[in-house]
């Protein structure tokens, strides 16, 4: 089995391209797929680095070789004694969670409750470029924040940071639910952000967000005070000063507090430190958001994709083989939605 895999941690040029991988067996509730198309995602480039050693190393079986990699379509290879729902040649697409079930490989397998049939209307490299954005935003509101579909129609929405590929798949997503949505985003991407339904654009290199809007129901913040200073202070300003509004961020000091800290004193210290957020903005709703698979998520995503709601942005292609150039590209933090790899040429 081909694939790309990291022996520790580091830059970019810890990945390597391999074809002697041993080809892993689905276990009785797993599918093994082929996968054609996967992607890149910001994750990967921390993980990458050891960013959740603490947990994904209990979680994984061996420490490395590990390959990387959230997002695949493809096709059913084989199946597991317990399969029922799915056949081989099933075109199929979802993410994985498993932390030792990269999907940057030639198969990969997968727990039959983390993928559902391929959107007709997708080929592979567009497929592979949603579920994990996706699926990301609806744990977000889902999960953490306690929202549900209804609850969103007429609410307005800020997302810090709407280029890439979580925030791209947000702005369409929210509009959809009968949001009025703002974002940020450099000078080029403006028409990008507006052509999926953003209602009102700031350049953060020309204005302060937080000087220009007001009365805002929820901040979805994908940049975290690692990218701006004082990020959840000035989206919460933004906010309505009440119980019924809500910041949520992908970007917390949960898992690096982990990484700090090991699991029997970082655990409390992380708990702490969400607290003493949620004190800080009261009576606003302070959500640190992880992702987590969600079936019925990805069967509703199919549903928004071939009924046209939802379109998938793809900023550039690479071979597998060519992956730490991706990830260099990922990391200039210039890309327009996702960057896809391209399984089918190795």
């Amino acid at each position: 089995m081909f694939g790309v895999v990291i022996n520790k941690y580091g830059n970019e040029s810890v990945l390597c391209y391999q074809t002697d991988l041993k080809t892993p067996q689905p276990k009785p509730n797993q599918v093994m797929v082929e996968v054609h198309a996967s992607s890149v995602n910001p994750l990967d480039l921390m993980k990458r680095e050891g960013y959740g050693a603490i947990i994904f190393e209990k979680q994984r079986q061996n420490k490395f070789p590990w390959a990387l990699g959230s997002d695949f379509s493809g096709v059913v290879k084989g199946i597991g004694s317990q399969v029922t729902k799915f056949k081989v040649g099933d075109e199929v697409w979802g993410c994985t969670s498993h932390a030792n079930s990269g999907t940057h490989v030639e198969f990969v397998n997968i727990d039959v409750d983390e993928i559902t049939i391929k959107p007709s209307n997708l080929n592979h490299l567009e497929a592979a470029s949603l579920p994990y954005a996706a699926l990301t935003t609806w744990s977000a509101l889902i999960r953490w924040a306690g929202l549900r579909p209804n609850d969103l129609k007429g609410k307005k929405v800020f997302i810090q940071g709407g280029a890439g590929g979580v925030g791209c798949f947000s702005i369409q997503l929210f509009k959809n639910l009968g949001c009025e949505v703002a974002t940020t985003c450099s000078e080029r991407n403006t028409n990008l952000v507006k052509s999926l339904g953003a209602d009102y654009v700031i350049d953060y290199n020309e204005i302060s967000f937080d000087e220009e809007l007001k009365d805002f129901d929820i901040a979805y913040d994908l940049l975290g005070n690692d990218v701006l200073e004082n990020s959840i202070d000035r989206c919460c300003k933004i906010l309505k000063k009440d119980i019924n509004s809500h910041y949520i961020t992908l970007t917390h000091d949960f898992v690096r507090t982990l990484d700090s800290k090991g699991l029997l004193l970082g655990m409390p210290h992380a708990l702490y430190l969400r607290q003493k957020q949620k004190n800080k903005f009261k009576p606003i709703n302070i959500h640190w958001s992880i992702y987590r698979p969600s079936l019925s998520g990805l069967e509703q995503l199919t549903d928004l994709v071939e009924g046209g709601v939802i379109k998938p942005v793809i900023d550039s292609t690479y071979n597998l083989r060519d992956l730490r150039d991706a990830h260099e590209k990922l990391g200039t933090g210039h890309v327009s939605g996702k960057i896809v790899i391209d399984h089918t040429n190795d």
